[in-house]
């Protein structure tokens, strides 16, 4: 038995064990764009990404997206970030969980449409997002949203791009140029190919508006609570204005 999920704006028909787990993600009754095939968990979710993306109207862009009190989070994937285990631990600090894959922007408006995935998280992280009992270090489950947030997300605009990586050390965040986010955002388009000066237009469009941060850290718990720190004095701010 199938189901037809509506993801990154393209219809998807999955597994009905799938689905589930993607309980966030609306039905529909139309036809299927393409199928999910059943088998492991992991494998399927991971090619329902594969589909979601490749048919996808959307411009997406490799990310982390969380939302925070004045809007939304995104975190580009550079390779070794950790990005679900950062996700993660940003979601148990209190941020509303969007995606830990894809920042779906729509080309013309900028708007962001979620894809609330369940996370795919190692044992030996389970214990730093206080997540128990953990499988084995080395075994990968997936995770509900609903294990780890503590608020639900809200917002449908990018307000803060945050450029991490990890390094020994305590957290840092600092500002950042907007030039650097726009190249970080466009080396991590998924399908930018199909629509490049639109796709341009929009990742400047978002930067634009958006505050850039560049972050480093080694602990993932670590920079979610600087984040939450920094992120609410900077909301509180400008709210107070």
């Amino acid at each position: 038995m199938t189901v037809t999920l509506q993801v990154l704006g393209t219809a998807i028909a999955v597994p009905a064990d799938l689905a589930r787990q993607l309980s966030r993600l609306p039905t529909t009754d139309g036809p299927a764009d393409a199928e999910v095939p059943a088998g492991d968990p992991a494998q399927a979710l991971a090619e329902l990404t594969r589909l979601a993306v490749a048919h996808s109207p959307l411009l997406c862009v490799h990310a982390g997206v969380v939302s925070g009190p004045d809007g939304l989070i995104a975190i580009p994937g550079e390779s070794g970030l950790g990005k679900t285990t950062l996700v993660a631990a940003l979601l148990r600090a209190g941020f509303g969980y969007v995606s830990d894959e894809a920042l779906a922007l729509d080309r013309d408006s900028g708007a962001v449409t979620a894809f609330p995935r369940p996370l795919s998280l190692r044992g030996d992280v389970w214990p730093l997002i206080g997540l128990a009992p953990a499988p084995p270090p080395d075994e990968e489950r997936l995770v509900s949203p609903a294990a780890l947030e503590r608020t639900a997300a809200s917002g449908a605009r990018v307000r803060h791009i945050v450029l991490a990586r990890r390094v020994p050390g305590p957290p840092q965040l600092d500002p950042a140029p907007r030039g650097e986010a726009v190249q970080a955002l466009l080396r991590r388009a998924f399908n930018h190919y199909r629509a490049p000066e639109a796709s341009f237009r929009a990742v400047v469009a978002v930067v634009r508006t958006a505050n850039v941060w560049k972050a480093s850290y080694a602990d993932a718990p670590d920079l979610a609570e600087l984040l939450r720190r920094r992120l609410t004095h900077s909301a509180s701010a400008t709210a107070a204005r």
